[in-house]
């Protein structure tokens, strides 16, 4: 049969929506022709260092001088950075960190073709992302789904993180472990942190177009520079505009992102930073759970990748604002303080409607239609105030950190429905030969809303004692409180009461680490943490599961080689939690809690997950980026049985590229492998009977070859699939699997001066 996949559960909370009426909506089309006319005039004067030689015929630089961020990846060239404070706001190298950590630099997204979060994820090292259908994915690490993400360190949780564009990061962070100190939340799987490009004091810009497989359209523009005659004061705008089919039938999508970033010298020592970031996905051909991987008499269905039973119109518009500013000053002493505050506005609106309930007959019959509108907005506040700096102690300079930090969210679900008598038929008459064209109902709305209101604050400390050159001791506690209740309004926006989740005050997570410099380039450490994570998941009663808690114990050795230029770990780590929520399969596909969600159960004490990670990144040549990286995790409940079955044991991510030297140099060429082991979970048949579905291990590969035309235009070419693999990426959601892209190509052209 069609390989079959498995169901690692489906996403928590209500279906995700947009945000509609958006302050930088008039913005992204005021700025769009000033900015990309800008970025691709050709008279612009700019001042740009030309190449003495053939052999520096490379790509010009964008100049970045004045730039405060000494981790920046851009323009560098490079698959690592050196240094990096998501894990304990220390500043921390790589190898001073103990914990495991990634770093996605702008070369390796520019060079892989990396447009979205999820594209970035599922080529790190231990990261999982599962598409559940056409707009929803699952994302985890390590055995658990990933619940922390942050922008330029500043909490960020939206429930669709993985469609965010990359074209206005400068890297990702990817620290795999719990990092409740700073964040609150304690997820022993990863936190995801993604850190803007910065504007410099010279002025710079970047075209590119993009064409690709499905009527694939991308174009972006970026432009860099001072706004006054010193530079004190600089700004920098992207514009992104991308249109796209796809293998499924009936899909297409058109994105727009906007970001325009201000940074001003108010002193010598201080600096102010504001943005905003705006995103708009407009999908048509939306689906709403997988393909069937039975017909009716339980035999394989053996439907192609490009089954898509959904109407034209189906929809599940996604829109972000987010809105930032940070204040930094650096005292005399070398004490840093830095205060952020950034809003988060997100909305979804989905009027769906999708053939894929229950299963089809051989002769095109039997698909059930799901239907229904699904409009959501969300806020989120986020404050976070730190302190940086060192201490004498012993004749000794050490380490340390302290601050405090919180988010308020607030989600309102507005009742809604399709305006009945429906225009259509619930049932398809004949999938085989299916056109998308159905009549688009109206929406009704009835004026009933829940509000959910989620709040978060808490203090931490934490420090370095550098007991000797080659021995660290770090420790720090972290005391949080969290708060979770619900208010209801009915038809006539009257307030009808609250339901209160829980309250919880004063709970501790304290984090404590060791880091022995065993030589000059390699250190072995060691890490704990406790976990504590309120869950937002309900039991078939509507009834709030009881927080996660547990522990994430790690150690390893990480090296540094060629002057920092290449980072290479080794991990093995232990993560345990209690009252873990996993779907509860006791109640029926198609029964929803009252918010649209499905119960959940608890799965009690003692759930498990072990394993070992190995990555190297870097330039080992000048000539030559790298990164590989290794995972082997395996989860077990109290109980010692195997869970998330559906999440491969086994993982490697590799991507390179070469320059070839002489008279080939302005070729660039590379490449990357994805494979993984088999994944599985059991699917019920026709007759209410279960049975093993499965994706059997499958590799992946990927090509890339770049051009330098001249110093300032290039032209790339990236191949993914390239044996054209049939595989699906998830089995088991809703009985059915989802299949991964067949190969496709996308061509590049990106002029920079």
């Amino acid at each position: 049969m069609a390989r079959a996949r498995s169901l690692a559960g489906m996403v928590a909370g209500p279906f995700p929506p947009p945000v509609s009426h958006l302050a930088l909506r008039p913005l992204a089309i005021a700025v769009h022709s000033a900015l990309l006319a800008a970025a691709l005039g050709s008279s612009a004067a700019v001042a740009v260092e030309t190449p003495a030689t053939p052999a520096e015929a490379t790509l010009s630089e964008i100049k970045v001088l004045g730039q405060q961020d000494k981790a920046a990846t851009e323009n560098t060239g490079s698959y690592t950075t050196k240094q990096m404070a998501t894990a304990t706001r220390l500043g921390l190298s790589i190898r001073d960190t103990p914990q495991s950590i990634s770093v996605v630099t702008r070369q390796r997204m520019d060079d892989m073709g990396l447009n979205s979060l999820a594209d970035v994820l599922v080529q790190s090292t231990g990261v999982t992302v599962q598409e559940l259908d056409s707009e929803r994915i699952s994302i985890s690490a390590r055995g658990f789904s990933i619940g922390n993400y942050q922008i330029d360190g500043v909490a960020v949780n939206s429930g669709a993180n993985g469609l965010f564009d990359t074209a206005v990061y400068d890297r990702i962070e990817i620290v795999r472990g719990a990092t409740g100190l700073v964040s609150g939340n304690g997820d022993p799987s990863a936190t995801v942190n993604m850190l803007h490009k910065r504007p410099g004091k010279e002025l710079a810009a970047s075209a590119g177009l993009t064409a690709g497989s499905w009527s694939k359209y991308r174009l972006e523009g970026d432009i860099s520079g001072p706004l006054n005659a010193d530079g004190s004061i600089r700004g920098r705008a992207v514009l992104v505009g991308q249109n796209r089919h796809s293998y499924l039938d009936v899909y297409k999508e058109r994105k727009v992102v906007a970001s325009m970033l201000l940074e001003a010298d108010l002193t010598a020592h201080t600096m102010l930073t504001a943005g905003i970031d705006y995103q708009k996905n407009t999908p048509k051909g939306t689906s709403w759970g997988t393909t069937p991987l039975f017909f009716s008499d339980g035999t394989p269905a053996n439907m192609p990748r490009s089954f898509n039973m959904a109407a034209k119109w189906s929809s599940w518009e996604r829109e972000f604002q987010n809105s930032y500013v940070y204040l930094d000053h650096r005292f005399a002493n070398g004490w840093k303080i830095r205060a952020a505050y950034g809003r988060l506005d997100s909305s979804w609106d989905g009027k769906l409607y999708f053939g894929g309930a229950e299963y089809p007959r051989r002769d095109g019959s039997g698909l059930k239609v799901w239907s229904g509108a699904f409009p959501y907005e969300e806020k989120q506040d986020n404050l976070d105030i730190s302190a940086n700096g060192t201490f004498p102690l012993f004749g000794r300079q050490h380490d340390l950190v302290l601050g405090i930090n919180g988010w308020k969210r607030t989600g309102t679900t507005k009742a809604a429905a399709l305006r009945k008598p429906l225009p259509f038929s619930e049932e398809i008459a004949d999938y085989r030969h299916w056109t998308g064209n159905v009549p688009e109902p109206d929406v009704v709305y009835t004026g009933a809303r829940g509000v959910v209101t989620t709040q978060q604050t808490g203090a931490f400390i934490a420090t370095r004692i550098n007991v000797t050159d080659s021995f660290k001791v770090l420790g720090g506690a972290r005391v949080s409180k969290w708060k979770t209740y619900k208010e209801n309004y009915d038809t006539g926006n009257a307030y009808t009461g609250r339901t209160a989740a829980y309250d919880t005050k004063d709970v501790v997570t304290p984090y404590a680490g060791v880091v022995l410099d065993v030589s000059k380039s390699t250190s072995l450490y060691a890490s704990y943490t406790d976990l504590f994570k309120p869950q937002n998941l309900k039991d078939k009663n509507n009834a709030f599961l009881d927080p996660i808690t547990g522990s994430n114990v790690e150690a390893g050795v990480k090296s540094d080689f060629f002057d920092g230029a290449v980072n290479a770990s080794f991990a093995v780590y232990e993560a345990r939690q209690d009252n873990l929520g996993e779907e509860d399969a006791s109640v029926p596909l198609n029964v929803v809690l009252p918010d649209g969600s499905r119960p959940y159960v608890s799965t009690g004490k003692g759930t498990k997950s072990r394993g070992y990670e190995a990555e190297v990144s870097g330039s080992p040549l000048s000539s030559w980026q790298l990164f590989a990286g290794y995972t082997h995790n395996r989860s077990k409940d109290a109980k010692g049985v195997l869970t998330n079955t559906i999440q491969p044991t086994n993982m490697l991510r590799v991507s390179t590229t070469y320059r070839l030297p002489g008279e080939l140099q302005n070729l660039t060429i590379g490449g990357g492998l994805n494979w993984q082991n088999e994944i599985y979970t059991t699917a019920t048949l026709p007759d209410k009977s279960r049975i093993r579905v499965s994706q059997g291990s499958y590799v992946l590969a990927n090509l890339m070859a770049r051009y330098q035309i001249s110093p300032k235009l290039s032209a790339s070419l990236n191949v993914n699939n390239l044996f054209d693999k049939t595989y699906f990426r998830r089995v088991g959601f809703y009985n059915g699997g989802y299949y991964g892209e067949p190969r496709n190509v996308a061509l590049n052209l990106r002029y920079q001066y």
